[in-house]
């Protein structure tokens, strides 16, 4: 089912109030909370029922779901749960985005969840980089409709475990027999595998992965190039710049000028 939208003005960074992990269901089964100014994100890892103004949801692991100010929120746990969450407030100026209410991250939960523990773990020092961070998911959350893709094949274990731990570390210094090793497989297996299930050998599948992320912060981020070039795990800005300008033929800043948002464009 497609999930509804909320209009959410995303044109300023969100303030964020508060972050972290939450644990429900140790001695409630049903939770009810309304919060009058603040827009609630909660990545979730259990099974149960979620209500958003009347309408029903169902909580598994690996979904995202985003609530508006005043919004009637009730869950119902079936036992010991623990969700990532971000409390955040929205300035009301500039054009409104559709954002889904309720997503399956698939994939991207890794990174989603990595995410959230940094706006957390440094939101008490530094305020200021926890909510452009959190801008950042807000904008990832919008360009990917993920509720949309058809469902995923099941992929071998060992490959399984390496798309995760691709996607988790991307920003990172990658080792393919590190990975191999990780996933408990010799490195030319892997590379059979990838080659079976992507047409790519395991670099190559990096290589596009980093390249995907890139085009999709230059589009829908304000973040300065360099940033982006050390957040996809291509800190070389001459690399970098290759890396683009041999997928799209044009460089960077060319190429947020020609697709980026009025977002992107005025502040990028």
């Amino acid at each position: 089912m497609e999930s509804p939208m909320w209009q959410m003005p995303l044109k300023n960074p969100p303030s964020l109030v508060q972050a972290g992990r939450g644990v429900h269901g140790l001695r409630l089964k049903r939770e009810e909370f309304q919060l009058p100014e603040l827009w609630c994100l909660h990545l979730y890892n259990y099974h149960g029922e979620l209500t958003i103004d009347g309408q029903d949801f169902e909580i598994k692991p690996g979904r995202v779901s985003i609530t508006p100010p005043n919004a009637r929120i009730i869950y119902r746990f079936q036992g010991e749960s623990w969700h990532a969450f971000a409390h955040f407030e929205l300035s009301q100026r500039g054009d409104m985005v559709p954002m889904p209410v309720w997503q399956d991250l698939d994939e991207n939960y890794g990174g989603v969840a990595k995410s959230l523990d940094e706006i957390a773990g440094w939101l008490p020092s530094m305020p200021c980089r926890s909510s452009v961070r959190l801008w950042e998911i807000l904008w990832q959350l919008v360009g990917y409709p993920y509720s949309e893709r058809t469902p995923k094949k099941q992929l071998h274990p060992s490959l399984e475990q390496a798309v995760w731990d691709i996607e988790v570390q991307l920003a990172e210094r990658l080792s393919i027999p590190g990975i191999a090793a990780a996933a408990n497989i010799s490195h030319n297996h892997l590379t059979r595998l990838f080659k079976a299930e992507f047409g790519l050998t395991a670099e190559g599948y990096i290589r596009q992965r980093r390249t995907e992320r890139a085009l999709h912060m230059l589009v829908h981020t304000t973040m300065a190039i360099k940033s982006i070039a050390a957040e996809v795990g291509l800190p070389d800005l001459h690399f970098f710049n290759k890396t683009i300008r041999g997928v799209t033929e044009l460089s960077p800043r060319e190429y947020r000028r020609q697709y980026g948002t009025s977002l992107a464009i005025s502040e990028g």
